[in-house]
């Protein structure tokens, strides 16, 4: 396929049934406006059953949601458990092109995006950022983070690329000898083990602008949170909304 960058990308989509309403538009915004799109797969627990899409399970990972739970004896397991899932997919689905696209399954675009300019990766930047975060990262790999831009990279999706992930991996395990997902939760800070401890697409963020600032470059993106599904079509100033559902159902009762 002819692409406007010359570079194609597969989509993840980890997804829970709490965004079924949401899934639907997720897919089709990705299909309709992302440039270089190849393949969409969608990582969840049971088969989603969606026309040309491909589903990963879950049980194809090197952990549960019981093992997190484990290390993480809160409702927020969960959470951390889909986060890692981010981090592993790559090697989970070998096929997976060399530059691939997470993007959480409540996020929507609404308008042509392109992810590329000349070789260089963009990103996405003026998340919501956490001191906690912060701390993780440094807890994790100290050397890298010891300084780092206050810039947050937690928008919701993120560009990735193999050969990086298998290098932040394998830093990861040489350092503290023991898997990537048992190191990321047991550097979480037990204070946030019921909120929010660490950040995937924060820390990948970091990472990359840090060790390798020529492959990537910052760019802002129009973006809010979503309400109400008829945004989708009436929110033309974004390029992407997030239709959180504690965001949706907290709106549902105003």
């Amino acid at each position: 396929m002819e692409t406007k960058s010359g570079i194609q990308f597969d989509a993840v989509i980890p997804y829970h049934e709490k965004d079924s309403e949401i899934l639907p538009y997720c897919v089709e915004g990705v299909r309709r406006n992302l440039d270089g799109l190849r393949n969409i797969y969608i990582v969840s627990k049971d088969d989603p059953d969606m026309d040309g899409v491909t589903w990963i399970a879950e049980t194809r990972f090197p952990f549960t949601m019981e093992d997190v739970g484990e290390i993480i004896p809160y409702n927020r397991r969960g959470w951390y458990y889909q986060q890692l899932l981010k981090l592993y997919v790559q090697e989970v689905v070998p096929e997976l092109l060399d530059h691939y696209l997470i993007l959480d399954s409540d996020v929507v675009f609404v308008k042509p995006v392109t992810f590329f300019r000349g070789t260089k990766m963009l990103l996405d930047y003026n998340g919501i950022n956490q001191e906690q975060y912060d701390t993780h990262m440094k807890a994790v790999l100290p050397h890298v983070f010891e300084n780092i831009s206050s810039e947050s990279g937690v928008t919701d999706h993120m560009i990735f690329r193999k050969d990086i992930m298998k290098e932040l991996k394998g830093r990861v395990e040489e350092i503290h000898g023991e898997s990537l997902w048992k190191v990321f939760l047991n550097k979480i800070d037990p204070a946030y083990y019921n909120m929010s401890g660490m950040s995937e697409y924060n820390f990948y963020f970091h990472y990359v602008l840090t060790l390798h600032p020529e492959l990537y470059e910052m760019r802002l993106l129009r973006k809010c949170w979503g309400e109400h599904l008829y945004e989708i079509t009436q929110r033309q100033d974004m390029d992407f909304i997030t239709f959180h559902s504690w965001y949706r159902t907290a709106s549902a009762t105003k």
